[in-house]
This record gives structure tokens, sequence and C-alpha cells, in this order.
């Protein structure tokens, strides 16, 4: 039986800070509150795990955009909607070394050669190519941010599997250069949190279970990750496998 609430790392972090705030955005299986230390998606069970998803078993149509959404230290209270946050367990995805990562890069390349092409325009992807070869993520990331339409947009969801290949491939150091190039991109609140996570490391489930299949050569469990990936949004999962391939493949 699903968990009445699971928290991602990113949520947990926003949750933390008490304080009110308001429905910002409703959709089928997700609704976007803005908290004072930012931005979550309150998502339904079916929504793969993500840094800044609380997933939970509630209706979301009971929640209407502008509804008053107050945090305390243990409760999260959207609308009519209220939940427990007490013992609510936490969401973070695995991240392979830097080591690790390259040892599965020849299968994971493999892997995401077979994706379906991004929504992305060819030549945007262009354009981003020797940024990526020089590792100028900063000046990668103002040419993608908020090109093309959509929730999130496909530069951004480009960007994020750029983002978090450079985390982990350039170590935790590199974050707050990585978080400050996501921080500038000028996009919608929604796509830059989720550009905020990768920047960080942090992905949607998929995302990780596709590189640690990868890092530990199993073919068959990075297959299936990929097909989970590819099924996220109409077109974004194609868009972030682009990120995470061009990623792997030219990153220095």
């Amino acid at each position: 039986m699903a968990q009445e609430l699971e928290l991602g790392v990113g949520a947990l972090e926003t949750l933390s800070v008490p304080g009110t705030g308001r429905v910002v955005g409703v959709y089928s299986k997700a609704a976007y509150l803005r908290l004072p230390a930012g931005l979550i998606a309150l998502t339904s069970f079916d929504v793969a795990s993500g840094p800044g998803h609380a997933r939970s078993e509630v209706p979301l149509d009971r929640l209407r955009v502008d509804d008053k959404v107050v945090v305390t230290r243990s409760l999260l209270q959207a609308g009519p909607v209220l939940l427990d946050l007490g013992g609510a367990p936490v969401w973070r995805g695995p991240v392979p070394t830097a080591a690790g990562l390259d040892s599965g890069r020849r299968l994971a390349l493999e892997l995401l050669e077979k994706a379906p092409a991004s929504a992305l325009d060819h030549k945007v992807v262009e354009s981003a190519t020797p940024l990526l070869k020089q590792g100028d993520i900063s000046r990668c990331a103002a040419r993608l941010g908020g090109v093309g339409s959509g929730l999130t947009p496909a530069g951004d969801d480009f960007l994020a599997g750029i983002l978090l290949t450079a985390n982990i491939r350039w170590g935790e150091a590199a974050a707050p250069k990585l978080i400050d190039s996501a921080a500038k991109v000028e996009t919608n609140d929604i796509a830059r949190m989720f550009l905020h996570w990768a920047a960080r490391g942090q992905s949607i489930e998929p995302v990780h279970r596709f590189l640690m299949s990868a890092t530990e050569g199993d073919a068959e469990g990075g297959a299936e990750a990929l097909r989970d990936l590819l099924g996220f949004g109409q077109s974004s999962g194609a868009d972030v496998a682009l990120g995470l391939k061009l990623g792997l493949d030219l990153i220095p």
C-alpha cells in the first residue's frame, strides 16, 4: 500500500521553513505550492518521485489556484487539504560517483542513442554543443533557458540533464557555480525549481535509476528506466535524455 505522504529531499527542505503561501498551479497530477522557502509540487503517487515532489493520496481536484497554504513544523494545509508531515519518508535519488559514471558511460550512451528525438530545435542543440565541449555551463544555461513552450520548456529539460551530469562529473565543489547558472535562467518558476535541484545532483527517479543501472552494467534495468523517463510529460523525458546524452558525451 502506498504511503500517505513521501517527501523529496527538496520538498523536505522547503517545508522545514514554517509560514504561509498559496497554490499557484493545479493540474491533473500535480499542484504547485509557493511557500516562504520556495516551490514544491504536491503530486499523486503515479507521478515519479522527485526532489521537489510531495507525493500523496489526496485528491488534487480539491485544490484551487490562490488557495492559502500554511506550513508548520508538523503540518501542511493547502486549502481544504491537510497533511501530517511527521514521519513522512524522504526520497533522495542515488547518485553514482564520477568514476562510476565514467565506467557506465559507454552503456548509457548506447541506450540513449535509441531514445526518440527531443522537441528542442536542432539548431539550438547545435549552438550549445561547443559550449559543452568547453565546459561553459553558464553560457550554455543562458542559451537554453526558457527555450520552447510548455510547463517546463524543452530547453530547460535539456539543460536539467546537462546540469545533473556536470554535478556528478565535477563533484560537489562545482555545485555553487551550477546552482548560480540555474538561478539566472530566464524561465518560469516551476522549471527553475527542477533546474535548481538538477544543479544539486537531484532529478526525477527514472533518471537516477537509469544512471545507476548504467554504472552497474545493467543494460536491461537501464533500458527500463529510460522507457519510464521517456514517458515523463509530453516531451520532457526525451529532452532530459538528450541533456544526459550530450552531457555524458561532451562535458570535459
